[in-house]
């Protein structure tokens, strides 16, 4: 099944030698002006249901950096538009099973 209907991508982790790809993981631009409060919730619920502290203060240093990087490159209102992504997005259209 795909998750990520949007883009299609492979991911490594570095640290232990895992891939993800559209079917098993989700990409934001960080451009994407949700995106840190966004990461906020994320770590916040994190932080109720219980994950190491490590994790939550890497995802706090990341809506960090995300937010130096809109800073110098500036953020948008997320929008899937097109035909191409509403048929894909939305109807899953094109998208390979």
């Amino acid at each position: 099944m795909i998750i990520d209907r949007k883009f299609k991508f492979v991911a490594v982790n570095p640290c232990n030698g895992k891939h993800y790809t559209q079917e098993d993981a989700v990409v934001f631009c960080a451009k994407d002006k949700a995106l840190i409060p966004a990461l906020e919730r994320y770590a916040e619920e994190c932080r109720v249901i219980g994950s190491n502290p490590e994790h939550i203060e890497s995802v706090l240093l990341l809506v960090g950096r995300v937010k130096d990087y809109q800073a110098a490159f500036g953020a948008r209102v997320p929008d899937t538009v097109g035909d191409c992504e509403l048929a894909r997005c939305i109807d899953g259209y094109g998208v390979e099973r």
